[in-house]
């Protein structure tokens, strides 16, 4: 009981059941976690607003609350607009630091791989510094939980869940194409050895899965399947489908309600659009992994024109695959080496394009772009990072620099103040740097109030010295 009502968000409540589980002796490890998750609340931030509940650490609710709140209320306006669907009650997300915390919030146990999970209109997920960077794409991650909240209350929890995963899935890459999951040598391998399921028997792969990678596999077939129904019938139909889940109506005959085709024609035409877009990486899989061998044997004996080669070889290859040291750095690596800095970036460029989520190669192209003179380009770059890992004040600073030069002053503003909360070691010249933001935006009383902390911190401060005398005329 007390675990459900967590889930429900009514954390009152569950703290009674749960103490009074407790208290009479009752005391499983979920009921202790629980318990224990509980009083590290007080260590968390909440931000409410009559539609929204945001919990953040205290450590980077400073710094991750602008963005974090800015895509919540930004897809919850997607959402309510493509499904039709309002929630009544306030959108409550939790994002935690620490994955173990994650995890017993989620099921009152270790022992979980996700990156979030949904209740309802309760959506608790990891925080960027809860994984290495790059490691996962937290606005990606909100985006597809926050689908699960509108689909799960146009069905009244009604949905099989390879419908509610594969809308999510789905929606990752319309919010934005680099979004989203890549095709994986998990999948490749499934498809290869013809292990995916027919769309009746789909929601098995979820549910009760008989090889160790199949959970992967069924996210990325129901994802597709979505991609597909949208493509040849239009999203209207995906919308047609949820709302038969709602009355209880099985996968088959839904598909033949809507998509007028018996389930087995369908898996037949999936299957079909589905191997036109993957059948030339399923069939150059094992010639890209020799090829990664080599290049990753050779790499620092081999010329950079032979790195070149063979790295575009691979990319030819396998162009979805951007994890590890993908052949798209080892390629620019190369024209590095060359000092070719123009193809360097173009191969930076397309590892961006395609998903790649390196936060040190990102900001590496960040560099090159702005080199180069190519600053509103740079600026989509910093905006890309800031949905992966947002952490740390030099990618704000230099965006917030970025910004000013464009005359784009409030976003100038959000930057200079998340580098302020980022604490960095330079806290005078990063309080600095928003007062002059500040003061661009017409905000000179604010402004003042960053120069004169900044002048608190280091008094000699030349610059601020000189805007504060600035001001004061």
């Amino acid at each position: 009981m007390g675990v459900n009502l967590m889930r429900l968000g009514l954390e009152k409540e569950a703290r009674e059941a749960l103490e009074t589980a407790y208290n009479e002796n009752y005391r499983s490890p979920a009921t202790v976690n629980t318990l224990k998750l509980m009083d590290t609340y007080k260590d968390y931030v909440t931000f409410s607003t009559p539609t929204t509940i945001v919990r953040l650490h205290k450590k980077e609710a400073d710094l991750l609350r602008p963005y974090v709140e800015g895509e919540l209320k930004r897809a919850m306006a997607t959402y309510e607009k493509k499904y039709g669907v309002k929630i009544k009650d306030p959108v409550q997300v939790e994002v935690y630091p620490n994955h173990p915390d994650f995890e017993v919030r989620t099921m009152g146990m270790p022992g979980l791989g996700a990156l979030g999970v949904t209740f309802g209109h309760v959506v608790a997920m990891d925080s960027p510094s809860g994984r290495p960077p790059g490691q996962f794409h937290w606005a990606s991650t909100l985006w597809h939980e926050l689908s699960h909240v509108y689909v799960l209350t146009a069905t009244n929890h009604r949905v099989p869940r390879w419908f509610t995963e594969g809308m999510a899935v789905h929606e990752e890459t319309a919010a934005s194409p680099d979004w989203g999951d890549r095709l994986d040598p998990q999948v490749i391998k499934a498809i290869t050895d013809k292990k995916l399921l027919p769309v009746a028997d789909l929601d098995r792969g979820f549910v009760h899965p008989s090889y160790p990678a199949q959970v992967i596999v069924s996210y990325f077939q129901a994802g597709r399947i979505c991609d597909f129904i949208n493509e040849k019938w239009g999203y209207s139909k995906l919308l047609d489908m949820m709302h038969d889940y709602a009355e209880l109506k099985p996968t088959p005959d839904v598909v033949r309600r809507r998509l007028k085709l018996e389930p087995e024609e369908f898996d037949k035409q999936f299957l079909a659009w589905l191997d036109k877009q993957v059948r030339p990486t399923v069939d150059g899989y094992s010639e890209w992994q020799k090829t990664m061998k080599t290049l990753a044997a050779g790499a620092s004996q081999q010329t950079p024109d032979d790195v070149i080669r063979e790295g575009r070889q691979a990319i030819s290859l396998y162009p979805e695959f951007v994890e590890g040291k993908s052949a798209y750095e080892v390629v620019a690596d190369a024209f590095l080496k060359k000092d070719d800095k123009v193809n360097a970036r173009k191969q930076l460029e397309q590892y961006a394009t395609v998903g790649g989520r390196n936060p040190a190669t990102l900001m590496k192209l960040a560099n090159l772009q702005t080199e180069a003179g190519l600053k509103a380009d740079a600026i989509k770059t910093y905006e890309r990072l800031i949905f992966i890992y947002p952490l740390g004040d030099e990618m704000h600073r230099k965006l917030g620099e970025l910004y000013l030069d464009a005359a784009k002053y409030d976003g100038a503003v959000k930057e200079f103040a998340a580098a302020v909360a980022a604490k960095p070691t330079d806290e005078a010249g990063a309080r600095f740097s928003l007062a002059k933001a500040l003061f661009s935006a017409q905000r000179k009383d604010e402004a003042k109030e960053q120069l004169l902390l900044s002048l608190e911190i280091a008094p000699s401060y030349k610059p601020a010295q000189k805007l504060l005398l600035e001001l004061s005329r």
